[in-house]
C-alpha cells in the first residue's frame, strides 16, 4: 500500500519535532555544562560533605554510587531554564485539576490552609533514633541533654484535604522516633506540643512557600528550650527575655519565595513575609561564624546588627522578592559562636539544622555563650567541640527531614 500525502506529512512533522526536541535537549545540556561546570565538577569529587554520606567502610562501588547520586542532584539543581520549565510543569498539572503536584522526586499538595507541603513517605527511623541515644551516652555522657523535635508544616490533620490522609506519614515517623528516644530516657521537647499551645495562629508560625518555620516559631521554641534548660540544670536563664511580644519587629512584606513556591512561581502563590526581631533593651553581643571555607564573620555590637544578616533582606535584581531571605539568622552557617556578657555564665551547645539556626541566635539573649554547630558541614567532629567549649547543656534540635537524612540544606 502506498503512503498517502497526509501520512508522509505526519512522518516529516514527527521527524522535525523529534530533531527539534533533541536539539533543545543537547543545547540545554551543553549550556548547563558551560554555565555550571565548577558546580558539576565539584559534585563528583569526594568532598568531606559527600564522604559523610558514605558507610563507615566504603568500597569502590559505594564511592561510585555517591558520586553518581551527587552528580544527578547537581544536574537537577543547575538545569538550564529550570525555573521557567518548573513553572510550566506545575501550571500544567494545576490546569488538569490535580491536587498533588509531582515535582520530580516529591509530591506536593496545597493544604486546606493554603500552605504548600511535600507529602512524607514512610521511612523506618529507629536506627537514627538509636544513633542519637548512642551519641548521648558516649560523646555527650554526663552533659544535660535535650532533644528538640522540629515538625514540618502539618500541625493539624484537618490541614490535609479529605482523602489524602493516607499519603502522609510525618506524624507516624515523628511518634516512632520520639517514642524510641523516650524509652531510652532522652528528654524530648516536641514542637507539636509547643507551637499549637503558644497562642499564635499557625499562619504566623509557618511559611506558605517553604518547609521551614517563621522566625516567630523559632523564638517560641527558643523560649520553651530556655525553660527546659533551667528546669534540667537549675541555671537562672530568663525565658521572659524571649517573649515575642516584648521584641521590636520590622516586617518585610512578600520578600521570600521558598523552595515550594519556587516550583510553582509567583503567579500561583505570593512570597512569604519576613519579620525581623530584636530586643527593645540595649545589648552588646559578639558572633564568630563561618560559611564554607571562604566566608567568616567576627562581629560585635547590638543584637540586630550582629545577629541579623541584613544583606539577605534585599530583593533580587528585577524582582520584588528573593529566594534566600530566610537565611538571615544563620541558616547556612557552618557554626556560630555567640557571647553575651550580660547573660548568666552558662554555655549551651546547639547541634543545629536550618530549622534551629535562628533558635540558637535568640538563645544568645538568655545564655552567656551559645555554640551552634551544623555537623553536616565540613567542621571538626563533635568530640572536638565538646572538649573545646565544655558545654553546660547540649540541645540537639533536628527536624523530620534531618532525621530522615533528606538532602534539605538551605543554601
Amino acid at each position: 500500500m502506498t503512503n498517502t500525502p497526509s501520512k508522509k506529512l505526519s512522518r516529516v512533522t514527527a521527524a522535525i519535532l523529534t530533531i527539534a526536541f533533541l536539539g533543545f535537549v543537547f543545547a540545554a545540556f551543553f549550556t548547563m555544562l558551560i554555565g555550571s561546570y565548577p558546580a558539576l565538577r565539584k559534585s563528583v569529587q569526594l568532598t568531606p560533605e559527600l564522604q559523610k554520606t558514605l558507610p563507615e567502610h566504603p568500597d569502590p562501588l559505594d564511592k561510585l554510587s555517591a558520586r553518581i547520586n551527587s552528580f544527578t542532584a547537581a544536574i537537577s539543581e543547575n538545569m538550564w531554564l529550570k525555573e521557567g520549565m518548573g513553572y510550566i510543569n506545575s501550571g500544567f498539572q494545576y490546569a488538569l485539576g490535580k491536587k498533588v503536584i509531582n515535582t520530580g522526586s516529591q509530591n506536593m499538595i496545597t493544604l486546606t490552609t493554603g500552605h504548600l507541603y511535600d507529602l512524607a513517605d514512610y521511612k523506618d527511623l529507629e536506627g537514627n533514633a538509636l544513633d542519637i541515644v548512642a551519641q548521648r551516652d558516649s560523646t555527650l555522657a554526663g552533659i544535660p541533654f535535650l532533644f528538640t523535635y522540629e515538625h514540618p508544616t502539618l500541625y493539624d490533620a484537618a490541614m490535609l484535604p479529605a482523602g489524602y490522609e493516607a499519603l502522609d506519614h510525618s506524624a507516624q515517623m515523628a511518634d516512632e522516633v520520639l517514642a524510641t528516644l523516650r524509652q531510652h530516657d532522652v528528654r524530648v521537647l516536641d514542637s507539636r506540643d509547643v507551637l499549637p499551645a503558644s497562642g499564635y495562629p499557625l499562619e504566623k508560625l509557618l511559611m506558605v512557600t517553604d518547609q521551614h518555620w517563621s522566625t516567630l516559631a523559632a523564638i517560641t521554641m527558643a523560649r520553651a528550650i530556655t525553660g527546659e534548660l533551667s528546669d534540667m540544670t537549675g541555671a537562672p536563664l530568663d525565658a521572659t527575655l524571649l517573649d515575642p511580644d516584648g521584641l521590636q519587629t520590622l516586617v518585610h512584606e512578600k520578600l521570600f519565595m521558598g523552595k515550594y513556591g519556587q516550583r510553582v512561581g509567583p503567579g500561583i502563590v505570593d512570597p512569604d513575609d519576613i519579620v525581623e526581631y530584636w530586643p527593645a533593651y540595649p545589648t552588646e553581643v559578639t558572633r564568630d561564624s563561618r560559611r564554607g571555607k571562604d566566608a567568616e564573620d567576627h562581629l560585635s555590637g547590638e543584637f540586630r546588627e550582629v545577629m541579623t544578616r541584613l544583606d539577605r533582606l534585599e530583593p533580587e535584581a528585577g524582582r520584588t522578592w528573593n529566594t534566600y531571605a530566610y537565611t538571615y539568622y544563620g541558616q547556612v552557617e557552618d557554626y556560630d559562636i555567640m557571647v553575651n556578657p550580660d547573660a548568666p555564665d552558662f554555655t549551651v551547645m546547639v547541634l543545629k539544622d536550618s530549622f534551629s539556626a535562628p533558635i540558637a541566635r535568640f538563645l544568645s539573649l538568655v545564655a552567656g555563650r551559645v555554640v551552634a554547630v551544623d555537623l553536616r558541614k565540613d567542621v571538626e567532629p563533635l568530640e572536638w567541640w565538646v572538649e573545646q567549649y565544655r558545654p553546660d547543656a547540649v540541645v540537639m534540635a533536628y527536624s523530620l527531614q534531618m532525621l530522615r537524612d533528606d538532602d534539605y540544606q538551605f543554601g
